[in-house]
């Protein structure tokens, strides 16, 4: 077993905290009208969390998740209507599919980057990661986790953390109607909890 200095523990957890590093990519679609990019950000601030994932001090896995609650699905399909100049009819058949979607789980988009693409294989049977959500003390088992591919624009104009080398995921749970919830992320490797408060 290795053992962390006391200086090396502390630098490790304040990694494990400190914001993901961007390496300076093309920046991802925006809005011309500030004040509504300057919402749309605010909102997707509000419902993602952040880790990196480290194997002592070497990382492994950068990590996002967006929870699709609605007050983020709805600001969502609002930016993404406005995109592709949807007329409202359809921007609201859209709304209406979201919600009937989205009604009866709970949904992440999960965006992770690793060093070694062999990590990247969350959705494969017998993947070396776990995934969980635990609410009110218990753990809920994912029903779907669906890979979305790599960060394409459409991605990043939603989901403006992603960068060209970032994968993007479904990962959806029977619906969690209470209290916080965690997201677990686990492996032999190392482990990310990103909890997002209740609504």
């Amino acid at each position: 077993m290795r053992w962390l200095s006391l200086p090396c523990a502390l630098a490790l957890a304040a990694c494990a905290t400190a914001r993901i590093p961007r390496v300076g990519t093309e920046p991802p679609p925006a809005e011309a009208d500030q004040a509504l990019e300057s919402a749309y950000q605010q909102t997707l601030e509000r419902y993602t969390r952040s880790q990196a994932v480290y194997d002592y001090l070497d990382t492994r896995l950068f990590v996002h998740a967006t929870w699709e609650s609605t007050p983020f699905m709805e600001a969502r399909v609002k930016r993404f209507g406005r995109f592709r100049a949807m007329p409202p009819e359809e921007e609201r058949a859209a709304m209406e599919a979201e919600r009937q979607r989205l009604r009866d789980v709970t949904e992440f988009h999960l965006a992770v980057h690793a060093n070694d693409p062999k990590m990247d294989d969350f959705d494969r049977p017998g993947s070396m990661w776990r995934i969980a959500l635990v609410v009110d003390g218990r753990e809920l088992a994912p029903v779907l986790i669906e890979r979305i591919g790599r960060a394409s624009t459409d991605q990043r104009s939603i989901y403006s953390y992603m960068e060209s080398f970032w994968v993007g995921y479904r990962v959806r749970f029977p619906k969690a109607v209470s209290g916080p919830m965690t997201l677990k992320v686990a492996s032999s490797v190392g482990k990310a909890e990103l909890t997002f408060p209740a609504e």
